[in-house]
């Protein structure tokens, strides 16, 4: 009984060391990386010819562009798992320079850095010679992953090659298949270099990733249930801010998810902030100019195309919906036009974002718009309010193909103007002449009373509504570059005006008291209808260089409701 005991563990010891001897000798055989012997525990410890097998698959899977580096890995053979301690890959730059003298290097280059990685069922075969790989699970602590962008002529025809690829084409090299039960990360940092942007960066921080049933293989890629592969995805970052490019404002997102099932991002405390207060920023412009700022709680994107996200730099929504939130728009017309007109209204605008964008419909609910602009005749502000915005904007986008089926992109909704009068929109902008700034715009106005409209006659038109009162108004505006025409139809009754100059000495407006006196018996009608005959004035406005699109919609509003009462533009608007 003892000889067979004997015998049975002479046979175990054997397959032991002949096991050890296999993996030593041919698994973690290492060409150009040897073993750090002087970190063995004993003669029968993997861990540094492991650390010197996967320096030389990240040698040689990057033609010698990457470094591998690892402070610590521990291999549980029996239970399957694996932890790494401490890795990074940085960039070899000898290797980066001698791959671009021979038109080799990608258009981007990275570095890595990871606290901790720990996999659950993985085995030595399994990440050094298979060709499929089945992991149970992967945590992933603190990956810090910085990207270096720079589009290199020589890689033209490889983009161009990789546009027609689908994204299992791209992910497939060695493995034929990659199986990951569960991958968790928690707080990563991205961090994005534009090369040819010197100060361009992109960098989100605290990101947190969770994917489950991850499955890589030809079949997989046709699977439309699942999303990049994973029958559920989950990503998110927080704290995200970027300044923008004429350093004026900061862009900030409290929260930023994409739920991959329901192919839907949604962005919480999404706002536009400017960088100074209103008079550091007035002081930073040479010429006049929008301050505009923005705060939306909560905005959702359903039905997005990641894959056109990776694959050709395009966002796509079908549909998306902004609940909440405000947005104000101010110009200071005390400062200088810009002598060149630039062109700035919103389709014009949209053409020229750097990538391509595409939203087939988006809602908006519950919104407050304020356009407050400073008049440097009478020295004080006046504020427009378009509280409670409700509607919908088609066809966003500035892909030529879209246009081309889409020409229009339009808005229609309703607000309460000045907080309390109900009133509906339509805006019309012709993508098809966004060089010429073609658009159009239709306004239906609800009751209106002195003391409203004084909120902003007074210190915008320099005259105040004694009495009166407004019962209805449409307006239809087209207007380009150049200016706009439109005509208005006003209905009030027992009109009476007074103009406004400023006083010097007190800084206050105060009345022309024989202007008006003149002004209301020869010149102002002081109803509409008189009689049977609705006055329906048609005007055009030319459009000073460099005026804002709001700026000019408010100001040919003005004009129409001006000759509508009988008032000679000129006196009002200079």
């Amino acid at each position: 009984m003892r000889n067979k005991l004997w015998i049975a563990a002479a046979i175990l010891f054997l397959i032991i060391i002949g096991g050890y001897l296999f993996i030593r000798l041919n698994y973690l055989k290492a060409k150009d990386f040897k073993p750090d012997t002087s970190k063995e525990k004993s003669i029968i410890d993997l861990r540094p010819a492991i650390i010197a097998k996967l320096q030389q698959l990240v040698k040689d899977g990057s033609n010698g562009l990457y470094i591998l580096s690892v402070e610590k890995i521990e291999p549980h053979l029996l239970s399957s798992k694996l932890d790494v301690l401490n890795a990074s890959i940085h960039i070899d730059t000898a290797a980066m320079h001698h791959l671009d003298s021979l038109q080799l290097l990608p258009d981007d280059i990275f570095t890595f850095h990871l606290s901790m990685v720990h996999i659950d069922g993985i085995g030595i075969d399994d990440l050094l010679n298979k060709d499929r790989i089945e992991i149970t699970g992967i945590h992933v602590s603190n990956p810090v992953i910085t990207i270096y962008h720079k589009k290199l002529s020589y890689n033209e025809i490889e983009r161009k090659r990789n546009d027609t690829l689908s994204l299992y084409e791209k992910l497939k090299g060695r493995w034929k298949k990659i199986a990951i039960g569960k991958i968790d990360v928690v707080n990563g940092t991205f961090i994005n270099h534009d090369i040819v942007k010197k100060k361009k960066e992109t960098k989100f921080k605290d990101i947190s990733i969770l994917i489950k049933d991850l499955l890589i293989d030809s079949l997989s890629q046709y699977d439309k249930s699942r999303f990049l592969f994973a029958k559920h995805a989950t990503f998110s970052t927080k704290n995200y801010s970027i300044p923008t490019s004429d350093s004026l404002y900061f862009f900030k997102a409290g929260n930023i998810s994409l739920a991959g099932e329901q192919h839907t991002i949604t962005a919480l405390n999404l706002e536009l902030k400017p960088r100074y207060k209103r008079e550091q920023f007035e002081n930073k412009l040479p010429f006049r100019n929008d301050m505009f700022q923005f705060n939306f709680p909560k905005v959702i994107l359903n039905d997005i195309d990641v894959l056109a996200m990776i694959n050709d730099d395009r966002f796509i929504a079908k549909r998306a919906e902004i609940a909440g939130g405000s947005f104000s728009d101010f110009i200071d017309r005390s400062k200088p036009q810009k002598p060149v007109m630039l062109n700035n209204f919103p389709h014009q605008l949209l053409m020229r974002i750097p990538f391509k964008l595409s939203i087939n419909r988006l809602d908006v609910h519950n919104v407050n718009i304020a356009y407050e602009e400073h008049n440097p005749l009478s020295e004080q502000n006046g504020i427009v309010y378009f509280d409670n915005l409700h509607g919908s904007i088609n066809h966003i986008s500035n892909i030529p193909a879209e246009i081309n089926m889409h020409p229009v992109t339009d808005f229609s909704g309703t607000a309460l103007f000045m907080h309390h009068v109900p009133m509906t929109a339509k805006f019309k902008f012709n993508l098809l002449k966004y060089r010429t700034g073609d658009f159009s715009v239709d306004i239906t106005m609800d009751t209106l009373d002195n003391i409203t409209i004084n909120k902003i006659s007074e210190p915008l038109g320099l005259f105040s509504v004694k009495t009166g009162q407004m019962q209805h108004a449409q307006g239809h505006i087209g207007g380009n570059n150049s200016g706009t025409s439109g005509s208005i139809s006003m209905q009030y009754n027992n009109l009476h005006l007074t103009p406004l100059k400023k006083d010097e000495q007190k800084g206050k407006l105060k009345k022309k008291a024989l202007t008006g006196f003149f002004a209301n018996i020869l010149l102002i009608k002081n109803e509409n209808p008189k009689g049977k005959e609705l006055r329906q004035p048609n005007f055009t406005v030319e459009r000073d260089k460099e005026t804002p699109f709001f700026n000019l919609i408010w100001k040919t509003i003005l004009t129409g409701i001006l000759k509508t009462l009988g008032i000679p533009v000129k006196l009002v608007i200079k």
